[in-house]
């Protein structure tokens, strides 16, 4: 499969699991890329049958669903990768493997998951098994509260180092509090404003204090083999 055919699975993952629909101009802001651009790669992708494109935007077929997973799962396991042991910084990482993730083998990526102690989580709370199920509500839905910061589902860069300067990154505790169309998340250093359409992509729980990432249970994500259109 080609990169960027790959890139368009990772931004659609991404978008669903982020906002539960996908078009094609959600894409082509995702993916920096003009729409006519993006509705040529899209419809590319549906006639390789990996995409089903119909009035509900966007969805997997069987063998999209089963691409994009292994596309998020190698994202993730290279981002724990460059951020835990080439210390790029957790806003960059995001950006920093957008070419490594396509470049390992199967079996080298898999045997570099197990010298890294099989991590559960990228550096942004996202799991690494993207099926995995999480305990988590987004901000959008959230009533005003203390929680703590499960993760940050759509990795943006601007966004991810609005989130580090704030001290609200996964495992950490914040304030929420709603105006108008906007969430104002406390964390250590200070307050972030937060489109309400933003927030949707940040994952809390309730609750006041640091935790472990590890220690996260789980319930079911928006995304799911179930949804799959099978062909």
């Amino acid at each position: 499969m080609k990169h960027n055919a790959e890139d368009y699975l990772l931004a659609i993952w991404e978008l669903n699991e982020s906002y539960e629909f996908v078009n094609e101009k959600s894409v082509a802001q995702r993916l920096s890329i003009s729409l006519p651009s993006a509705w040529e790669g899209i419809h590319r992708l549906e006639r390789e049958k990996q995409l089903i494109v119909g009035k509900q935007g966007l969805r997997f077929t069987r063998d999209g669903y089963v691409n994009a997973m292994q596309m998020i799962r190698a994202h993730r396991i290279t981002e724990h990768f460059a951020y835990a042991f080439l210390e790029v910084p957790w806003d960059e990482v995001h950006n920093a493997v957008m070419d490594l993730e396509h470049d390992f083998p199967d079996k080298l990526l898999s045997n570099l998951y197990r010298k890294m102690g099989s991590p559960d989580y990228c550096p942004h709370g996202n799991p690494i098994e993207p099926d995995r199920k999480m305990i988590e509500v987004s901000a959008s839905d959230a009533p005003e509260g203390k929680y703590y910061l499960v993760r940050q589902v759509l990795e943006e860069y601007s966004f991810l180092k609005k989130l580090l300067d704030a001290g609200s990154t996964p495992g950490m505790p914040v304030r929420l509090e709603k105006g108008g169309d906007s969430l104002y998340l406390t964390g250590q250093n200070g307050e972030l404003k937060v489109p309400i359409q933003m927030g949707r992509t940040i994952r809390l729980r309730p609750g006041d204090k640091p935790i472990a990432l590890n220690n996260t249970h789980h319930v079911s994500t928006s995304i799911s083999l179930e949804n799959a259109h099978q062909l």
